[in-house]
């Protein structure tokens, strides 16, 4: 019998706490299972991941309960957990409550009442030294037990705990902890079963019924009409709104037997729809061979991993769907990966008129009863593939044969703001190769990483160069906005009077270029769809003094307010400080502030006085905050009720809508000024896949590309669609360097409310890691570049190590893990370490 279990708990400790398992529990005991403990003194849900045959500890707590009757995590699921508690350093508790979405909703609460000593002459009392906690004993008196949150929000005091407790010393209170069970439970429907409907019986109740009874003569009548059309069964919600009925006019038929009614479990539905295509679509030659090595690997049963580089429009989707196909085919199931969510709904109604209702959709935007539901269907079997952004790489499918990364190169797959830190696609990997599964990495820009793996055999390279169809690629062209903006300066310049040139301090050049300007009035007449690309949202980036070089800044955060046209205020993107503008400046008291930089909101805006007759859409983070809206927009365009698709990079990826022809890129130095090795990479990146979405049928497609660095050697690749010089300059300067791939990074964050004691620990975590004596490279301490983030200081140290010397990373992480041990001991409490293996940013 297991008489211990290694629990482990969302707790940001990194290991795993042993309880006894009492004689009643032990049959249920299993690695996998849900269980309440005790810890501290309340208790908490955590999953067993352990069994060991002794221990020893002393003084052991005794486990309350087991939630589930089998395992709800398997052990392959729980396999990839550790790895990724390993890897990134993240305690395996964390992990697991990312893996389950419900998983650790439960725990405990207070329950406090009043005692037997809790007398009208201890209110009394009370009333004079503390009015508040007379007011709490007589409520509890009047109301019976209530939980301390409910209590605290009804009596209004804030340190509701620590008067309770004082009162449970007291006498007067009586307090305990009452175990919460998880929240989300399977959905039940009522049904009524028509076809157990006795006709006759029917019949007979509809002539006896009083003329009075008009809602139970109006039940019947639809029942029968509805048994006339062959309908076997019916929602009970249906049946009473189509009545227009209440449930009362109901309970007597249902009472007397006339009616069955029953209650089964339904899903929680997300509409998406599906594409009204053909679906039997034939593959080139080029897709033929790329699906025959793909599915050749899924029959040998052996792990593979290969990276498909195809060109935008090459039809790297249609490869992964007869994939999965052959993969379902051969009994096992598929997970797809996609890096966004504004991504979700295209691809799944794709997948959809494909496989039906075998495509299960998880993302952060759906209920946690959706989410849930997804959970539950997919270790059941229901569905067979899962569609979804990162945490989609936990769905509890079985027996999975293919799991598929769309755009493998996106920086969001790596979770970067919360642990644990992974990152999706590398997670992707270790869990294919732990069950012989095949691995698709599909991009049009492949990252550095991959393509270095892809070139030196560590994965099959499959290349896909050409559109189908024979579509063309689209032409590129490069808009000088420097030379532009001297243009337009010097022709207001002639235009103005001597008197009047110190208007010339308020110029500020327009977002849109002549050139961008002249291609969308051509597209707008010929009634075709326009993509515009500027990855900055709001208005304005900043607001400046024109006189003192004032800048409104945040006061949590070392950064400017963004203006935000719709609410006239300034906003912090980082910590969300809301505030107004100030109507002059606070340092020199001067009137001259301006609006500097550029948002969606003021490209939306110039482009309404510039060309009023066109329908524009806008698609960023303020658009796209509620419930499927990202859906609703991509619809409104895709269906022409819009002429213009404005948005942030949500609109540069993987969006395919064949009557877009032009795409404009407002400011392409957004990303390129950006301090990271990076930069540079992420530029080209986001503007081939942005210039993509244009041209994809019959329809020539053009691009037209905005920058203050016309000769940057990133932007004329993307020009030339040549990606492979690109990335050849790109691998050899990262060599040069001894960046990824040919180093590891981890990237180390000191943080506090402290500036001094933020500096003083960074610099104690550099010795100590520096005394290792590793094969590895440490730079800094030094302040990170936004070195303050909602009142948090922020200090960096940044670790290479190049894989030549230790391939598998196992010695920095020994030496990063004895170095946190030994830095653990003597820490600030007020200083936290934040360990992120393998970074997507520097910043």
């Amino acid at each position: 019998m297991n008489k211990y279990a290694d629990i482990a708990l969302p707790v940001a400790v990194e290991k795993t706490f042993t309880y006894l398992v009492p004689p009643e529990l032990q049959q249920s005991a299993a690695v996998g299972a849900r269980a309440i403990v005790p810890f501290g003194r309340k208790f908490a849900t955590g999953l067993i991941v352990g069994l060991p045959a002794t221990s020893t500890i002393a003084g052991l707590r005794p486990i309350k309960d087991i939630i589930d009757a089998s395992p709800v995590v398997s052990d392959e699921l729980l396999h990839l957990c550790n790895w990724i508690s390993d890897y990134y350093f993240a305690p395996l508790g964390e992990v697991l409550k990312a893996a389950i979405p419900h998983g650790f909703s439960s725990g405990s609460k207070k329950v406090v009442q009043a005692s037997f000593s809790a007398t009208d002459e201890a209110i009394e009392i009370l009333t004079k030294r503390t009015p508040k906690r007379a007011k709490l004993l007589t409520l509890l008196r009047k109301q019976g037990p209530m939980l301390s949150t409910e209590l605290q929000k009804k009596v209004g005091l804030k340190n509701i705990n620590v008067v309770v407790n004082e009162m449970v010393k007291a006498g007067y209170l009586k307090s305990e902890e009452m175990i919460m069970r998880p929240k989300q439970t399977a959905r039940e429907k009522e049904y009524v079963l028509l076809d157990k409907a006795d006709d006759k019986r029917l019949d007979v109740e509809l002539r006896s019924i009083s003329p009075r009874k008009k809602n139970a003569r109006q039940l019947l009548t639809s029942i029968q009409s509805y048994k006339e059309q062959g309908i076997r069964e019916i929602a009970l919600t249906d049946l009473l709104k189509n009545s227009r009925v209440s449930s009362n006019s109901l309970a007597h038929f249902r009472t007397s037997g006339l009616l069955t009614v029953v209650r089964r479990e339904v899903s929680r539905h997300q509409e998406y729809g599906t594409e009204q295509q053909t679906l039997n679509i034939v593959l080139n030659a080029i897709q033929q061979q790329v699906l025959r090595k793909l599915n050749e690997a899924t029959n040998s049963d052996v792990h593979k991993t290969f990276l498909l580089h195809g060109v935008t429009g090459s039809g790297k989707t249609q490869v992964y769907i007869e994939a999965i196909r052959y993969c379902l085919e051969r009994g096992k199931s598929a997970i797809v990966l996609v890096p966004e969510i504004s991504l979700t709904p295209q691809i799944v109604r794709r997948f959809k008129s494909h496989f039906g209702n075998m495509v299960g959709v998880v993302h952060s935007r759906i209920s946690a009863g959706e989410r849930y539901d997804v959970w539950r269907l997919a270790r059941r079997g229901d569905y067979r593939i899962i569609i979804g952004p990162r945490s989609a790489i936990f769905a509890p499918l079985s027996n999975i044969g293919l799991i598929v990364v769309d755009e493998e190169h996106e920086a969001s797959y790596k979770q970067f703001d919360s642990t644990p830190r992974y990152n999706a696609r590398d997670a992707a990997i270790v869990r294919g190769k732990h069950i012989n599964a095949v691995v698709v990495l599909g991009s049009a820009t492949p990252s550095a990483e991959s393509y270095y793996n892809g070139t030196t055999g560590k994965y099959v390279l499959l290349e896909m160069p050409e559109r189908i169809d024979e579509v063309r690629m689209p032409e590129v062209a490069i808009v000088d906005m420097t030379a532009e903006r001297k243009r337009e300066y010097n022709a207001l310049k002639e235009s103005l009077p001597e008197t009047r040139r110190e208007k010339l301090r308020e110029y500020q050049q327009s977002s849109i270029s002549s050139c961008l300007r002249t291609k969308i009035e051509e597209r707008l007449n010929r009634k075709e769809g326009i993509i515009l690309l500027q990855n900055r949202r709001g208005f304005a980036p900043f607001i400046e003094c024109v006189d003192c070089g004032y800048t409104e800044t945040c006061t949590n955060c070392n950064v400017t307010l963004t203006y935000h046209l719709a609410k006239k205020h300034l906003r912090c993107h980082y910590c969300g400080l809301v505030r107004a503008p100030h109507a002059q400046c606070p340092e020199c008291f001067g009137p001259n502030i301006q609006l500097r930089g550029i948002g969606t909101q003021r490209v939306e805006t110039e482009l309404a006085t510039l060309l009023p007759q066109a329908r524009v859409l806008r698609m960023d983070l303020d658009t796209t905050s509620r419930k499927g809206a990202h859906d609703r927009l991509l619809r409104k365009f895709g269906d022409g009720d819009a002429d213009i698709l404005l948005g942030t990079q949500m609109v540069g990826k993987g969006l395919d809508f064949p009557r877009v022809t032009l795409v404009g890129v407002v400011s392409a130095d957004t990303q390129m000024l950006l301090p990271d090795f990076r930069a540079t990479e992420r530029t080209f990146q986001l503007l081939t896949q942005v210039a993509g979405r244009s041209g994809r049928s019959a329809l020539q497609g053009e691009v037209i590309i905005q920058t203050h660095q016309p000769q940057h050697y990133a932007l004329q690749h993307v020009v030339d669609h040549d990606f492979s010089t690109f990335i050849a300059q790109e691998l050899q300067a990262r060599r040069e360097l001894d960046y990824p791939p040919f180093s590891r990074l981890v990237l180390i964050e000191a943080k506090g409310k402290k500036e001094e004691q933020v500096r003083q620990e960074a610099e104690r975590f550099t010795k100590l890691l520096k005394g290792m004596n590793g094969a590895f490279t440490v730079l800094g301490p030094s302040p990170a570049v936004i070195g303050k983030i909602k009142n948090q200081y922020r200090w960096h140290i940044i670790v290479k190590n190049k894989k030549a010397s230790d391939p598998s990373g196992s010695h920095l992480r020994r030496a990063l893990r004895t170095a946190l041990t030994s830095f653990q001991h003597k820490a600030q409490r007020t200083v936290r370490l934040i360990i992120d293996v393998d970074p997507v940013g520097l910043l």
